[in-house]
């Protein structure tokens, strides 16, 4: 499967398999670094597939913060997840390279689960579901 950087669909797809892979990971191991590593690479995927859908041009950062804000731009609705884009961009960096404290990374994983759930949702609701022209191609 050919998949495209400007595609949002392909983001999302990118991003459901992370957050499966989060669900699993939490669910076998609590707390789990990796889990709030693959909680946060989903959010930010839906959130960059959120924003390439209304013609953002791709920034390459992991920050949620500025993703978050640039989609309140569009829907004030997301200015209720700054605190799931500063816990989880957080916790994010302190599992990702080693130095940090790890004590609190993953302790309120069902909380970041749950509210990531609803931010989700607020893009799903929002963008028409994939026609057979943005649907990823296989090749």
């Amino acid at each position: 499967m050919k998949t495209e950087e400007s595609n949002p669909y392909d983001w999302f797809l990118l991003a459901d398999e992370r957050l499966r892979s989060a669900d699993i990971l939490a669910a076998q191991s609590e707390p789990s670094y990796s889990a709030v590593e693959l909680l946060q690479e989903a959010v930010e995927r839906y959130l960059k597939g959120y924003l390439l859908y209304h013609g953002w041009k791709l920034e390459r950062i992991h920050d949620l913060g500025p993703l978050m804000e640039a989609a309140a731009a569009y829907d004030a609705q997301f200015l209720a997840f700054d605190d799931l884009a500063a816990a989880l961009t957080e916790q994010f960096w302190a599992q990702h390279y080693p130095g940090d404290d790890l004590s609190e990374v993953g302790s309120d994983f069902e909380t970041l689960r749950r509210q990531a759930g609803e931010m989700i949702a607020l893009i799903q609701s929002s963008i028409p579901p994939p026609s057979s022209e943005s649907a990823p191609k296989d090749e």
